[in-house]
């Protein structure tokens, strides 16, 4: 019988695979990092934010614990941003976000105000946004929502957003969980689809029938 043998070099194949993963991996959470950086310099008032600062972190999570406040972390990746009740405001620097594997954000409970965030589409990757509990305002363009075929939840109560409810919440196919309450919105209640959708609707200035798919 022929005995196998392993080849002295395949441990060292092996080694330096894993090594070559977590430089990469280093190399991700850096550049993570940064964007993070970037994004800090747009709001005020983030105090409770001093420990993102340089020299950067290697690592943005060690396996599901944060490495810097407000990470969301799973599995050892960086997920998300939960961002809530620190007295934040100044602006949503959407652009500074775009490189990251962002799935959650949240900026529920502070005190952003100003229009809906520009460019909030691009996070083509979100599944949950949470901007609950600020002062936005304005009205929210229809199309702010166009392509986000992620987005499971959405969160907009108790702001001060004004006109019509975007149409382009219709084009979400996950969305599961819409709160719009304690706004300004008016008008009729676009013909939400989507099974299983959870939606509060109230304190605002909508009038008209409510469509079929929410009667339940």
């Amino acid at each position: 019988m022929i005995m196998a043998t392993s080849s002295p070099y395949s441990g060292l194949l092996i080694l330096c695979l894993l090594s070559a993963f977590l430089v990469s991996a280093s190399s991700d959470d850096t550049a993570y990092a940064n964007s993070l950086l970037k994004f800090k310099q747009s709001l005020i008032n983030a105090t409770m934010l001093d420990d993102w600062k340089e020299p950067v972190v290697d690592k943005l999570c060690s396996w599901n614990k944060p490495n810097w406040t407000g990470c969301l972390c799973w599995n050892g990746s960086f997920i998300g941003l939960r961002l809530e009740g620190m007295g934040l405001a100044g602006k949503i620097d959407v652009d500074s976000l775009l490189d990251l594997p962002l799935f959650s954000l949240s900026v529920m409970n502070n005190n952003f105000s100003g229009p809906f965030p520009s460019y909030m589409n691009k996070l083509g990757k979100l599944r949950s946004l949470y901007l609950a509990n600020n002062g936005f305002s304005g009205e929210i363009p229809d199309g702010a929502f166009s392509g986000m075929k992620a987005i499971k939840k959405v969160a907009l109560g108790n702001n001060k957003f004004t006109g019509k409810i975007p149409v382009s919440l219709m084009e979400l196919p996950r969305l599961v969980d819409l709160q719009l309450q304690d706004n300004q919105f008016e008008g009729r209640i676009p013909d939400f689809w989507q099974k299983s959708l959870s939606v509060n609707f109230s304190y605002n200035k909508l009038e008209g029938a409510i469509p079929v798919a929410l009667s339940t």
